[in-house]
Parts: C-alpha cells; sequence; structure tokens
C-alpha cells in the first residue's frame, strides 16, 4: 500500500507542476485569464510543499495545509468565474482540487499496523551492523547488581521514530527536541531518536555542540516490521539520489512517525501513532507527555 501511495503522490505532484507549467503557456499564448486561476490553482500545492521544504522551522505541517489550499480556492474562484462554461481551465482547476484533497486526506496518511499496547514491555529493536537495542536490558541495570548504588536511575525513555532527513516535518520535529531537551533532562528522561538513516545523518541538525542519541534500524529485520514502511522513502528521491547534495537514505525504508514514552522498566506508558506523515506532533507535544511518568 505504502508503494501504491508513494507512487501516485508522486505522479500527482508531476501533474500539478506540468499543468502549471502549460497553464502558464496558455495564458502568455492565448491571454485568457482562466489560464492565470489554473496556474495559481496548480501550482498552490507543490509550491507549499517546497517552501516547507527548505524552510521547515518556519512552516509547520497540517491537515488542511491551509495557505496552500486557499491559494488553491483562489485559482479555482479565478477559473470559475473568467472561464466561458465547460471550458478547459474550468475543468483542469476541478481534477487539481480532487487531487490535492486526495493527497491530503489519503495519499499521505500513515497506516500503522499492530503496535506495542500500553503497560507492556518495549520490544527490542534490531540495529544495523547486527546490533540491537534491548530496553530491558537497560532498564534492567539496576537491578542487576544489588551492590551497585550507582545505576544510572533513568526516570524513562522518549522514543521518537524519524520519517527521514527528506522529510520537513522530521527535521523540524529534531530542532523542536532539541530545545525541549532541558526539560527531559530535568525529568531524567532519555530522549533516543529512531530512523533508518545513519546517525551522523541527524547531527548536523542538532543545535549546539552535543549530538543526539541516534538508532539506526535494520529494514529488513522482522523485529522492526512494525516500524519500517518498506517504501517510505520518496520515489522523486530514489531516483534523483542525492538531489542538491542533499544526504540520501541508502534505502528505500524509512520509519513510520511514532513516539513512545517508556518507564525505567521499559513498559509503554504512552504513545502517539499519527495518522498523518505531515503531522508527526511538535517536540513540545511529545515532551510534554513526560508528566505521565509521575502518575
Amino acid at each position: 500500500m505504502t508503494r501504491i501511495k508513494g507512487f501516485f503522490t508522486f505522479a500527482a505532484f508531476i501533474w500539478l507542476w506540468g499543468c502549471g507549467i502549460w497553464a502558464l503557456y496558455q495564458y502568455f499564448t492565448s491571454g485568457e485569464f482562466a489560464w492565470f486561476g489554473v496556474l495559481i490553482n496548480a501550482w498552490a500545492m507543490p509550491v507549499w510543499m517546497v517552501l516547507r521544504f527548505f524552510r521547515s522551522g518556519q512552516f509547520a505541517g497540517e491537515q488542511w495545509e491551509p495557505k496552500a489550499f486557499a491559494m488553491l480556492l483562489v485559482g479555482l474562484g479565478i477559473a470559475l468565474l473568467t472561464a466561458s462554461e465547460q471550458s478547459l481551465p474550468m475543468q483542469l482547476t476541478i481534477y487539481n482540487l480532487f487531487i490535492v484533497l486526495v493527497y491530503l486526506f489519503h495519499w499521505s496518511a500513515v497506516s500503522h499496523p499492530p503496535m506495542p499496547p500500553l503497560d507492556q514491555l518495549f520490544p527490542p529493536l534490531s540495529l544495523s551492523g547486527s546490533q540491537t537495542w534491548p530496553i530491558a536490558d537497560l532498564a534492567g541495570k539496576s537491578q542487576a547488581d544489588d551492590t551497585d548504588e550507582a545505576s544510572d536511575g533513568k526516570g524513562g525513555y522518549l522514543l521518537v521514530m524519524l520519517r527521514g532527513t527528506f522529510c520537513a516535518d522530521s527535521r523540524a520535529q529534531v530542532v523542536q527536541l532539541a530545545h525541549a531537551l532541558p526539560g527531559l533532562k530535568k525529568s531524567d528522561v532519555e530522549l533516543v531518536l529512531v530512523s533508518t538513516e545513519q546517525p551522523e545523518h541527524w547531527h548536523h541538525l542538532w543545535p549546539g555542540d552535543s549530538e543526539p542519541q541516534v538508532l539506526q534500524l535494520a529494514p529488513t529485520e522482522t523485529a522492526n516490521t512494525a516500524f519500517i514502511a518498506p517504501a517510505g522513502v520518496p520515489i522523486w528521491l530514489r531516483l534523483s539520489g542525492r538531489l542538491l547534495g542533499m544526504r540520501a537514505p541508502r534505502s528505500g525504508a524509512a520509519c513510520r512517525p511514532s513516539a513512545w514514552l517508556l518507564d525505567d522498566e521499559g513498559y509503554v506508558v504512552w504513545r502517539h501513532l499519527p495518522t498523518n506523515y505531515r503531522m508527526p506532533g511538535s517536540g513540545e507535544f511529545l515532551c510534554g507527555q513526560v508528566s505521565r511518568l509521575e502518575d
């Protein structure tokens, strides 16, 4: 299903860019103002997504993407008011509206398989290099040696599954979590970032000189199946490789965005399973859940 959504999303944005270019050509050759409406209508969402990609800290994802959707409707209104009855510009703007609505509510939706439930021990994660991150073992260090009074005594763990550095919302989420980190440390909660990319892909996004703890999941391991979308990396990125000098993931797999609050024994206290890739949850929202560990 992820591959199908990825293909249609790629085709939809190619259509919208192409429709806008053709509308621009028709506007200058025919002089019909309705084509200018088609141009605005077609490019509203693609231009907005480009802005979000390069300015992820300024433009956050929303369910309706209201700024882009408003411009989409402006273009539709221009076409409806200036085009002749049953003209091609009118039909194209309606088609584009349908495409954007399907993208907003279906193609960018996240379908989560059965996930670890609340009050259950979080499962071990298989990492690249044949390593594992067993939360039960980490949390059990304090009980492993009764004579060791200097155990780490963590108040808990906040695991954040990141879709990838290609995702504007994931990059913004990392910066937000960095600003909220002092509050986590005050609560003695350890922040752990998880993705399918190499840790150094994320380090340059982290403000300051410190580096966050990043786990790189092995995409093909059965233990990680629930957290991995096999074709989660956009087609355009896989086809272009390192687009504009950007660090491109080696695998087409990406994490499904989610967040997990675990107590000091590794049990799931709270989880966040977003329904849309464009709204993984702000860093402030995720870090605000640590108070649940005190309940």
